[in-house]
């Protein structure tokens, strides 16, 4: 007789779900989650050519927020810093990337890193945090 019972409620429950079942709102948020995803994938292909080609610089960071995201259980975090480059004048500039569990220890407020600064747009930058272990 449980069974039976059991059976019933899954049917109840399944027909509760499909009067609230937006076909169309799902796929609008899968296409939202594929937006996200290609341009996860563009800055990360940005930060490769950055690590290769981009100008050498430190900056101070001033402020770090975590985004409440998380990619590979690695937190996404806002990074406010005053970027200093060699033989320039300092800028602030703020980036949204991942931190890997290694590197949250530099990732905060006072602490000095180094970055790759891209040559035609200095606003974009990649945080060489390796390295930056060694400030």
């Amino acid at each position: 007789m449980g069974f039976f019972k059991s059976m019933n409620e899954l049917q109840k429950q399944s027909k509760e779900i499909q009067k609230n079942w937006d076909p169309g709102q799902q796929m609008a948020d899968g296409m939202e989650k594929m937006k996200e995803a290609n341009a996860m994938m563009a800055a990360q292909t940005q930060a490769a050519n950055l690590a290769v080609s981009g100008k050498d610089a430190t900056a101070s960071i001033v402020g770090v927020a975590q985004t409440g995201a998380m990619v590979n259980f690695q937190p996404t975090m806002q990074i406010d810093m005053t970027v200093f480059p060699e033989g320039g004048v300092p800028y602030p500039v703020s980036v949204t990337q991942v931190v890997e569990t290694p590197y949250l220890s530099k990732a905060v407020p006072g602490a000095q890193i180094k970055l790759k600064v891209d040559q035609t747009d200095p606003n974009v930058v990649w945080i060489d945090w390796a390295s930056s272990l060694a400030l």
